[in-house]
């Protein structure tokens, strides 16, 4: 198995990895190489919904869902998303976010397997929140350091938050679910959530992830934010998700 860097400044694609059959020297280099990129793509895998529960579980104890909120009722532990209503979750999370953010103790690590291709469309943009915050004019920082966010369902989050295992901060800022900021005006609240939309979408600072068959994609959530982009339902695609929770991460618990 060999991690090369991309050319963005975060991110890595693994090569000459076989997901089905990870020696333990495998896992140790993808978990450090995670920690180390923040995403990783990796290209050409063959996973059963078995297989992607089994694969996942080497970063940590995994999420699951209730019956029918997940798609695969034999596989509470997998998130399906597609093009078409009737094979999984469509319209989902076409804003920059992190996912399992509305939770209080936020859900760390998400992994996407493609188990069909669309011809076009439908890819997944990914923001690397550290180098949102490091991008920040430095007098700009003492002014959103410290500030808490509401989610719409009342979870309270730090917009500038320290990786529970590296230490380092990041913008961690759900566009679409946050409601307020502690302390501010909603007007004021709607002028920050503006410019920090601009600011994680500024040009050059994405990777757009197009989606092949049999790709394997994951992410640090507390150091990449991802966008979906909009897939016609004439496209067949579905994607299916696993999440660790933020009690059985393989860094230790998630607590931010």
């Amino acid at each position: 198995m060999k991690i090369r860097a991309m050319n963005m400044g975060f991110g890595a694609h693994v090569e000459e990895a076989d997901l089905t059959a990870l020696t333990q020297d495998d896992v140790d280099g993808l978990r450090t190489a995670l920690l180390e990129h923040g995403l990783l793509v990796i290209r050409n895998q063959k996973l059963s919904p078995a297989g992607q529960v089994r694969m996942s579980e080497v970063f940590g104890t995994l999420e699951t869902f209730a019956p029918g909120e997940g798609q695969l009722a034999e596989y509470p532990q997998i998130f399906r998303v597609a093009s078409r209503p009737a094979e999984g979750h469509t319209n989902v999370g076409r804003y920059w976010h992190s996912d399992g953010s509305f939770r209080a103790e936020a859900t760390p690590i998400s992994i996407w397997y493609l188990v069909a291709q669309p011809d076009n469309g439908g890819e997944t943009l990914f923001a690397d929140l550290r180098e949102a915050y490091t991008a920040l004019p430095d007098e700009r920082k003492p002014a959103i350091d410290g500030l808490i966010t509401l989610h719409r369902n009342g979870i309270k989050h730090p917009l500038v938050m320290r990786h529970p295992a590296t230490r380092e901060p990041s913008l961690y800022f759900n566009v679409g679910l946050t409601g307020g900021v502690v302390g501010y005006t909603p007007e004021q609240f709607m002028a920050l959530r503006t410019d920090l939309n601009e600011h994680l979408s500024r040009a050059g600072a994405a990777y757009v992830h197009h989606w092949r068959e049999g790709d394997v994609v994951i992410a640090d959530n507390f150091r990449v934010a991802h966008r979906a982009t909009p897939i016609s339902v004439d496209q067949h695609r579905i994607l299916d998700r696993t999440t660790i929770q933020a009690d059985g991460v393989y860094w230790g618990k998630a607590q931010i």
